[in-house]
């Protein structure tokens, strides 16, 4: 997932290039009709059943519409390289090297050390970092340059690492799935509603009842998508982000690295974007509000002493 949602080329974005789950019309409503049964029907109840704790968060997580890990990893090794393609990528060791030491530093504090890791520095003035399944890191050059020491890029890495001990693709992507699906479901108990009203018509009356009601149908199916866009899929966006900083934070204590730079790095931020949208239309918390979090957090945990820093939920 993005660290910041300002450019194209987020988590999510690059995986669900291929999702096909955009409403078909038509012909197609078939298959549509079959999608949604086996989200609100036995499909939903294998999901649901799927649903794990997450060891690093405590979290309870639905996950069962998601791919599985390896079809999640070819998924991205494909958009990896795709985007490797289509994006100048640095060999200055400058940022490459600086790049591995530090990755390689947090993915020990993180204990995933013996994992294999692969990082890329994208020549762009993007301020931006991201991760794609397969511990597949990129970063740009903008955000490298704008980030004043090693460890807010630690702070950023963390931030990283943080998603994919989460499993918060695998989550997201169920979300939506699921999402889309309920979409769909009202939009066809919808449709039906609306032009049964107009089965026992007459012809010239009829007509003019089923472009009423396709014209109702529309609507509600966008009602629905916004409802579900900002009621459910863009508050766990959000979570994740949040989940995902205080993990990094974790993970920059381990490994030797000052957390409060992480505190630094979002207000400088914040500074650098004064004006947002609204958080609750945002993927993302606002820059000021994350850098509040984390600085209570850290106070939180160094109260602690030895036993500070293991638990986001402490």
């Amino acid at each position: 997932m993005c660290f910041n949602h300002t450019h194209a080329h987020t988590e999510n974005s690059v995986l669900l290039k291929t999702d096909t789950l955009s409403s078909p019309q038509g012909a197609k409503g078939k298959g549509r009709r079959g999608f949604v049964k086996a989200i609100v029907g036995g499909g939903a109840v294998a999901a649901l059943a799927s649903c794990t704790t997450n060891p690093v968060t405590g979290r309870s997580q639905f996950v069962g519409l998601a791919p599985s890990g390896a079809e999640l990893d070819n998924m991205a090794a494909a958009s990896w390289a795709d985007l490797k393609k289509e994006t100048p990528i640095t060999n200055d060791p400058r940022y490459t090297q600086r790049l591995k030491n530090i990755g390689g530093r947090i993915s020990r504090g993180a204990g995933r050390a013996n994992q294999s890791w692969d990082y890329a520095v994208f020549d762009e003035d993007t301020k931006n970092a991201f991760v794609l399944p397969g511990n597949r890191v990129g970063f740009y050059k903008g955000m490298m340059d704008f980030a004043d020491n090693d460890d807010q890029i630690a702070g950023i890495m963390g931030h990283e690492v943080g998603h994919v001990a989460a499993s918060h693709a695998r989550e997201r992507m169920s979300m939506q799935m699921a999402s889309q699906g309920a979409v769909l479901g009202g939009s066809l108990i919808g449709s039906s509603v609306f032009s049964g009203k107009c089965n026992n018509m007459a012809a010239a009356q009829r007509s003019s009842c089923l472009d009423g009601a396709n014209r109702n149908t529309q609507m509600l199916v966008s009602a629905l998508g916004i409802g579900s866009q900002i009621g459910i899929v863009l508050p766990y966006s959000r979570k994740h982000e949040t989940e995902s900083d205080l993990l990094g934070v974790n993970y920059m204590h381990k490994s030797g690295y000052d957390p409060t730079q992480a505190v630094r790095l979002w207000e400088k931020m914040a500074a650098d974007t004064p004006s947002r949208q609204p958080a609750f239309l945002s993927t993302h918390p606002d820059p000021a509000d994350r850098a509040q979090v984390l600085s209570d957090y850290i106070q939180r945990q160094e109260r602690m002493g030895s036993q500070g820093f293991r638990n986001i939920n402490t």
